[in-house]
Formats: structure tokens, C-alpha cells, sequence
């Protein structure tokens, strides 16, 4: 039996071929593949510029961080040498009081002074009363007088009596 000579056998491996061509084809022609490997692209380039700008604000924020250390600093300088002259040139004693006033303690005594921190009590969440007889703010008889019971009438309390017509 000649396998080339029946008819089956030759549509059928040209049905094969044809997918085979057809796969090949489809594969390289896909625009859906093309289309995913640019947006995998395109993400990668927006994560490396992303990445590039967070450093130039890290450095940026840096820079300006030790600008406004030295212009501190600078200013620092400044009030020192005003007041250094004002002590030698002034013979004003409140100016060169005020002066020194404003300009606060310097830091070396800052560094050497070692103060306790203030004890800080967190709020409390009721008024506690003075004595114990009183009530304290929050309670639910704070400013309610006791009643009174024998009290002398008032005008409101005197019955009215009907008068008779003559």
C-alpha cells in the first residue's frame, strides 16, 4: 500500500503543514504580543524616572536642609557680633541687656544645662470636688440646691378665694 497515492494521507499533511505555517505566522505577525512587550517597556522607563526623581527631591530636600543650617548659623553669627559691640560700644546697660534678652542663651550653656523635664499629668476625665461634701463638676447634682421644705408661702401659693357681688 502506497502511502503518497491515497488520498487521506496527502490532505492530511497538508492540513498539517497549513496549521503549522498558519502558527508560525500568527506568532510573529501577533500585534497583542507587540503590544504587551511596549507596555512592558514603557512601565519599566516610568519606574526608572519615577526612581530618578525621587532622588533629585531626596537631594534636593538635603541641599536645602543644610542652606537653611548655615543661614542660621550665618544669622547666629550676625546678632553675636551685634552684640559683642553693643557691649563694648554702648554705654546704654538696657540695650545690651535687651540684647542679650533676644538672643537667648548660647549653646554651650544649652549643652551643659541639664534640667529635669516637667512632670506632665494626662488630663483627667472628671472635676473632683473640693471637700467631700460638695459635688464635683461632672456630677448630675452639681449646682442643684436641696429642697427646702417648710418654707413660708408666696404670693403664688395663696388660695383665691371667689368674692360675693352686692
Amino acid at each position: 500500500m502506497d502511502l503518497l497515492s491515497n488520498d487521506w494521507f496527502f490532505w492530511l499533511v497538508i492540513t498539517l503543514l497549513g496549521f503549522g505555517i498558519g502558527f508560525l505566522f500568527g506568532r510573529n505577525n501577533n500585534s497583542d504580543l507587540k503590544r504587551q512587550n511596549q507596555l512592558s517597556k514603557e512601565l519599566q522607563t516610568a519606574h526608572t524616572e519615577m526612581a530618578e526623581y525621587k532622588e533629585q527631591v531626596n537631594l534636593h530636600f538635603a541641599d536645602t536642609a543644610a542652606a537653611v543650617n548655615q543661614l542660621t548659623d550665618s544669622y547666629r553669627n550676625v546678632h553675636e557680633q551685634l552684640a559683642k559691640g553693643a557691649q563694648s560700644l554702648c554705654d546704654d546697660p538696657d540695650t545690651v541687656s535687651s540684647l542679650e534678652t533676644i538672643a537667648g542663651p548660647k549653646e554651650s550653656t544649652i549643652e551643659h544645662q541639664a534640667e529635669p523635664a516637667p512632670t506632665i499629668r494626662p488630663p483627667m476625665d472628671y472635676a473632683p470636688s473640693s471637700s467631700t461634701k460638695e459635688h464635683g463638676t461632672l456630677d448630675e447634682r452639681y449646682g442643684l440646691k436641696p429642697k427646702q421644705e417648710a418654707t413660708a408661702p408666696s404670693a403664688y401659693d395663696i388660695p383665691v378665694t371667689p368674692t360675693a357681688k352686692t
